[in-house]
């Protein structure tokens, strides 16, 4: 990792912050356009309001926690000088982009309420805000409830899904005030909030249960829906940061590095130049558990494609061949599959290691097969005990040098800075609801809300492109390609049989496929639920990826992103079969206009290579 580069210094908050006064702060953004306000004084409830261009984009909201049945926020007071910190860092990160800036200010507040004292550290970004709460304690601490919220106007029009401990709901579309009240809901939730957009969210959650939100009235508020009597801290409390990304479109929304800024940057005598994005074929999808004698046809097939990885999945732990057990089996396919230059990614059940040691354990007998990664699945419901179970996994799957993914699974926090060997994880509703074996079919709505919902909070493994005709269901081949383009994973795990990639139309394009991006571009057609196209950019090549949603339409873009003449790829929808596609090659210069005619769950792909 390259060392990151940080300036930090602080000041009185007086000659750092133009507005302070008794009851209130206001902390700034770099560029001045984003202010966070926050207000209390005797009598009166601790609040914060962010602000865009002067306007509320987040009105007044409740702060605060519930300690040992007492709230901190009630009748609070100043226990000391605020101060406030001004961070500026970049760092590499996998995903969108290849480079992330960590540009904001810090104000932390010391308060005192209902006799505990607390600091409340806020953080104010050009592209969001975040607050969180420091108890400085000794003692066990019994947190009851989080009172934070989230005040949004009654008629934003929001996309939301309900709670689910694996985070594989369907996403729905209404305004605030229909959204049903008391109902646990995901992050991050997005909202439609005058001509921007405002997602809520958490980051750095480490050793508080993962965050739901519920409506009241036009607050969205935190709830935990895996510990809802609260629990015993011991120690320090630092909860998660209470986030809300800020956005004028939606190419800042997806752009934005809000979540990742967030946490803490590697500790710095930990390298991480062994980990490697790549390609993964994988099994299971298309004909469920993988069988012993047939990993050598797998393997080659993976070789053939170029790809880095093969997952092998459940269904290894009953291997047997002779007097080999399935220790011995897995080694003997992964040997063959490092012979074929091919690497290998091993499925477990997280029953299997559920303590620290047991971790260590089963992990350590996985490495010594040869594997280089891991898919850890079926992980209980986030308490703040299994969120400090993720934090040891991660510690001793970076020590064992496996890359990690975690499936079945609670969504991320940011935290694949901290960890970036955590290349992609689950808590998605993807192509294994799309599939007709166990009856299921994936609303076309639906891939066009999660990049713009589920996707900021990072990664998610969707396992894109299935090619099988009895597979496709109302979606075209353009689509499905399109989607390893749409999803972003640096493992990026294809759902299909190797039968239906290779001698495919399209084989050199996923042959060639990147899985990490240095620039993304937003297409300004696309519109939450209805359309999604992206430009990404991976060195000279740019590769655009558009999926389409319930119904037909045509939509244009332009090529100023481009620098000159450059050789395209074009893969488009047939008109009246799925399992087909238009293909072209063709010469496009930069500030063309591009038109597309999209069907009902279409597609489209355009691989543009310079040639000035």
């Amino acid at each position: 990792m390259k060392k990151l580069v940080q300036t930090l210094w602080a000041c009185s908050l007086l000659a750092c912050v133009p507005a302070v006064f008794a009851g209130e702060v206001k902390t700034i953004s770099p560029d001045g356009r984003l202010s966070v306000v926050v207000q209390y004084g005797e009598g009166a409830p601790l609040t914060w309001q962010v602000q865009r261009d002067g306007r509320p984009v987040v009105g007044v909201s409740p702060l605060g926690l519930v300690i040992g049945g007492k709230n901190i926020a009630a009748g609070v007071r100043s226990a000391g000088t605020p101060v406030q910190m001004r961070i500026d860092e970049s760092y590499p990160v996998y995903g969108v982009h290849a480079q992330a800036r960590n540009r904001c200010n810090e104000t932390v507040i010391p308060l005192r309420g209902a006799g505990i004292g607390y600091e409340l550290i806020v953080r104010s970004y050009d592209d969001g805000a975040a607050v969180r709460y420091r108890i400085a304690s000794k003692r066990k601490l019994r947190l009851d409830r989080e009172l934070t919220a989230w005040n949004l106007p009654a008629t934003a029009h929001c996309f939301w899904a309900p709670y689910s401990i694996d985070y594989e709901n369907l996403h729905q579309e209404s305004v605030l005030q229909n959204i049903p009240a008391g109902e646990a809901l995901v992050n991050p939730l997005t909202a439609v909030v005058g001509n921007g957009y405002v997602a809520v969210g958490e980051a750095d959650c480490r050793t508080f249960a993962d965050m739901g939100l519920v409506r009241e009235g036009n607050l969205i508020r935190v709830c935990f829906p895996a510990s809802p009597e609260g629990w015993t801290v011991e120690g320090e409390l630092l909860s998660p940061w209470r986030a809300a990304i800020v956005a004028d479109d939606l190419n800042g929304l997806v752009n934005s590095d809000l979540l990742t800024n967030l946490c803490p940057a590697p500790d710095p005598s930990r390298n991480f130049d062994w980990v490697k994005p790549g390609r993964v074929l994988w099994q299971w999808w298309s004909s469920e558990a993988p069988k012993f004698e047939e990993q050598q046809i797998w393997y080659d097939a993976a070789a053939r494609l170029g790809w880095e990885y093969y997952l092998i999945d459940d269904g290894w732990r009953f291997w047997k061949e002779g007097d080999k057990d399935q220790w011995q089996c897995l080694k003997e396919v992964i040997d063959y599959g490092k012979s074929k230059g091919v690497q290998s990614v091993i499925w477990v059940d997280s029953k299997e290691m559920r303590t620290r040691a047991e971790i260590h354990d089963y992990l350590a007998k996985v490495k010594e097969a040869g594997a280089v990664g891991i898919k850890i699945d079926f992980i209980p419901a986030p308490t703040p005990e299994i969120m400090r179970w993720y934090q040891d996994a991660l510690e001793e799957t970076y020590d064992l040098q496996l890359l990690c993914n975690f499936h079945g699974c609670v969504k991320p926090s940011g935290l694949r800075r901290t960890w970036p060997h955590e290349l992609t994880r689950e808590a998605v509703r993807g192509h294994e609801f799309h599939i007709s074996r166990y009856d299921r079919v994936m609303p076309m709505n639906q891939e066009a809300i999660k990049p713009f919902t589920r996707l900021l909070a990072g990664p998610a493994d969707f396992t894109p492109t299935a090619f099988v005709p009895s597979e496709l269901l109302g979606y075209t081949w353009p689509h499905e390609l399109a989607q390893a383009i749409v999803y972003t994973s640096p493992l990026t795990h294809f759902a299909d049989s190797y039968k239906l990639y290779l001698n495919s139309p399209v084989e050199d394009l996923l042959r060639d496929m990147p899985v990490v991006w240095d620039e993304t571009i937003v297409l300004p057609f696309s519109e939450i639920g209805r359309v999604a196209g992206f430009v990404r950019r991976h060195g000279n090549e740019y590769w655009i990826g558009v999926v389409n949603g319930e119904d037909a339409r045509t939509v244009s873009f332009d090529l100023g992103f481009l620098q000159g003449r450059a050789l395209a790829t074009v893969i488009s929808d047939l008109p009246e079969a799925d399992d087909a596609l238009v293909r072209e090659e063709k010469i496009v210069d930069r500030g063309e206009t591009i038109t597309v005619s999209l069907r009902k769950g279409g597609g489209y792909v355009m691989r543009l290579r310079s040639i000035d």
